[in-house]
């Protein structure tokens, strides 16, 4: 089983993916307050600093009881913190857990997140030793659809009207890759 101490940094040609630290909320908070951030997150935007903080709080938590992992994504000439990304309700006994993710709109369209989880999830299938990935998303959210599909991951299906937000409920897409897929995860 993967242990998370010390905390795995991991490196592409254009990222660094480093722990979450208390000292990065005023990013988290840039990030996690930008309306387009969250447009499909199917909750409101962070309205403050303390929520940034928790936000940090409960990822430093997840990586310190092996519950759950999420990466800092940076860039690696500046070191900015443009992002975040990583595995949450990890099931252990099924060896599955899902991804989440979210990048900084000025980095969009750039690659970036796509080669920052093509670390990640080669982190999961060969630390880890997840089977599966899992992704759930708006279906209205095509850009991360897109992500998703350049990396290997099939849509499965939909849950619909399952979530609840802002007066209205909306649908869930469920995308998943196979650890036998990592092929096209990993080039």
């Amino acid at each position: 089983m993967a242990s998370f101490d010390p905390f795995p940094v991991l490196t592409t040609p254009r990222l660094r993916l480093r722990a979450l630290e208390p000292g990065d909320a005023e990013r988290v908070f840039l990030i996690q307050s930008d309306p387009e951030v969250v447009r499909y997150a199917g909750r409101g935007p962070d309205t403050s600093l303390a929520d940034s903080e928790q936000r940090i709080a409960v990822v430093i938590a997840g990586v310190r009881e092996n519950t759950s992992i999420r990466w800092g994504i940076t860039l690696a000439e500046s070191g900015e913190l443009v992002g975040s990304g990583g595995f949450w309700r990890w099931n252990k006994p099924h060896r599955w857990a899902e991804i989440g993710y979210e990048l900084l709109p000025a980095h969009w369209n750039r690659g970036i997140m796509t080669e920052a989880l093509r670390a990640i999830l080669r982190f999961g299938f060969e630390s880890m030793d997840l089977h599966r990935v899992e992704a759930q998303l708006d279906p209205e959210n095509r850009a991360s659809a897109r992500v998703l599909e350049r990396l290997g991951f099939t849509r499965e299906g939909q849950h619909r009207q399952n979530w609840y937000y802002d007066g209205r409920f909306t649908d869930t897409a469920v995308y998943g890759l196979l650890r036998g897929e990592l092929g096209a995860a990993a080039t």
